[in-house]
Order: structure tokens, then sequence, then C-alpha cells
């Protein structure tokens, strides 16, 4: 998908999304900014499609340690993850429901998964 589509298609789905382009002469990347504490980063090919993503956010909230300010930003991740995976990939919100699942973001095995990936030789 190319990125100017897929920043089109995050704001469809009320999802603020800003860019940081830190293109130099070997590669086309950059940083998308959705809110305090989720972003991704991009690479892009020669077409502006992108090839490459990779999403990065804080667990706790920056907003303060309210439950509410808590429960908003995991709402967030979670759409941010939901609607890359769907547009990226070209899949319905029910298969990507069962990506997130078997990633373990539902059954707490998400940290677990990712120690035992880790740390493995």
């Amino acid at each position: 998908m190319k990125l100017e589509h897929l920043l089109q298609a995050y704001k469809l789905n009320k999802i603020d999304a800003t860019i940081k382009d830190m293109s130099n002469e070997n590669e086309r990347a950059g940083v998308i900014n959705f809110a305090n504490g989720i972003s991704a980063s991009y690479l892009l090919d020669g077409e502006d499609i992108v090839i490459a993503m990779k999403i990065f956010f804080n667990c706790l909230t920056v907003d303060g340690l309210k439950i509410q300010n808590q429960l908003n930003h995991v709402i967030k991740v979670i759409q941010v993850m939901q609607n890359t995976i769907m547009l990226l990939a070209n899949i319905p919100q029910k298969e990507c429901n069962m990506i997130l699942e078997k990633l373990g973001l539902f059954d707490n095995t998400f940290q677990k998964r990712k120690e035992n990936k880790t740390f493995r030789t």
C-alpha cells in the first residue's frame, strides 16, 4: 500500500497520524506518530509503497496514572495495531483479530513469547 493511501485510511478510521520523513540518498524511510507514546517506523520502495513497518508503543500512558487514561491508551494502541494489520495485509477485521489473539495480546502470553524469542540462541 502506498504511504499516502495508508495515511488516508488511518484518517478515515479516525486515527490521527503525522509523518516525519527521515529519508536519505540510500533509503526512503520515516516515522508515523499516532499519539503520545505510539509511533511506527516505515520503509518505502521506489514507488512510495510501504514494504516494512515496525510499531512502537509505551505500555503505560504518559497522560497521568488514572485508570481511564490507561484504558484509552490501550484501546488506541490496539486500534493502531488492528488498522495497520488490516490495511497492509488487506484482510477483514475478523482475521486481524485472530492474528492479534494468536500473538497473545488477549491471554497474557505476549510478553512470554517475546521473552522466549529474545533469548533464543
